[in-house]
């Protein structure tokens, strides 16, 4: 059977005062009104059963996503008492599916990130399942073709073509590369060879496994006795998650295995990093206003502005700014400054503001 692990840990403190310590990014509806957690478990129905859908969150969110997810088996929202990053969560994922169906294909993707349409999506994962099931060792990974020399993501080198799945090639991996500078990032667009990195990984589960077991042993010898409490007790001992490795799975495995592959993402895909980022996803008017909620806008351009029920924002003559308010704060910025709000979350904290946090 086929089982899908959506990696719903984040905090998303870019996106404060819309997110707080108990309601992160994944948990906010800031596109199509509804969570972007729940978005992303419905663009998995028809290629995945709901109770074959795991959700690796962090225990503060793991009630309220349990109860936005309807037809996923509670037991299927697994709590991490804290973030150990993207290996661990997907190493106790493996270990859990592995336990239930050894032949598992598993398709790991984030909660947080905007794709459309679906049936792309779904088309997509399912000619990946498809090339995993012929190369059993393989450990495969989607690429975004890019539309900009963007630094903020990761790229991927493609090397020579493997072969075709339903009509789509793939390609050997044959480099990461983290998040570049400027000219960098431009070289690479224009080389054609590199695409962005999406972040969604299919493979066999005990593929994975043993891929950890190579990589990264002190992690593969901690996790199954973590995972033999989850099963027996529904819950992780904190002192015991804490002791994992932190490492990204990029880092701990996909850049040291030898049977990598990337397909390109015949979806539309954007990880809505910032607010800023809305504005490639939402609606606009003709002076490229992205707006959500009350508002009037006059004389003004290239403005991202949320505002909460029962409260109206006015800009007036104002261009690339960006204006959230909720009911107890109000952020004003430049979209090009978007990307520091978390430094507006660390000095709060600093200052004593709990209740803002």
């Amino acid at each position: 059977m086929d089982h899908a692990v959506i990696m719903a840990g984040g905090s998303g403190t870019r996106f404060w005062p819309k997110s707080r310590a108990r309601l992160p990014k994944q948990l906010l509806s800031l596109v199509t009104g509804q969570p972007l957690l729940v978005d992303t478990v419905v663009r998995l129905d028809g290629l995945f059963a709901r109770e074959r859908v795991r959700v690796i969150t962090n225990s503060a969110y793991a009630d309220a996503s349990r109860a936005l997810l309807d037809g996923v088996p509670a037991r299927n929202v697994v709590a991490e008492p804290c973030g150990r990053d993207t290996a661990a969560c997907i190493a106790l994922a493996a270990t859990l599916i592995d336990r239930d169906d050894p032949d598992a294909v598993v398709c790991v993707l984030p909660a947080d990130h905007v794709v459309s349409p679906a049936a792309d999506f779904r088309a997509a994962i399912a000619r990946a399942i498809d090339v995993v099931r012929t190369r059993p060792d393989a450990l495969l990974t989607f690429g975004v073709k890019p539309t900009r020399a963007a630094t903020g993501y990761g790229y991927i080198e493609r090397g020579d073509t493997l072969g075709s799945s339903r009509g789509v090639p793939f390609f050997r991996v044959a480099s990461f590369r983290e998040k570049p500078d400027a000219a960098t990032a431009q070289r690479f667009v224009d080389s054609g060879q590199f695409s962005w990195n999406a972040g969604v990984f299919v493979f066999r589960a005990r593929t994975m496994m043993h891929a950890i077991e190579r990589h990264l042993p002190d992690l593969a010898a901690a996790v199954p006795a973590i995972a033999d409490e989850w099963a027996s007790t529904g819950s992780i001992t904190q002192a015991r998650y804490a002791e994992l490795r932190k490492i990204s799975i990029d880092y701990g495995v996909f850049e040291k295995e030898r049977d990598v592959v990337v397909m390109e993402a015949t979806f539309g895909w954007d990880d809505v990093g910032s607010f800023a980022a809305l504005s490639r996803v939402l609606p606009h008017d003709s002076r490229g206003n992205a707006v959500v909620g009350s508002a009037t806008v006059l004389d003004a351009k290239d403005n991202v502005v949320l505002s909460e029920p029962g409260h109206h924002v006015a800009l007036l003559g104002v261009e690339g700014l960006v204006v959230v308010h909720t009911d107890d704060a109000t952020l004003v910025c430049r979209r090009d400054d978007a990307e520091r709000v978390k430094e507006i979350v660390a000095q709060l904290e600093r200052g004593g503001h709990r209740e803002l946090l």
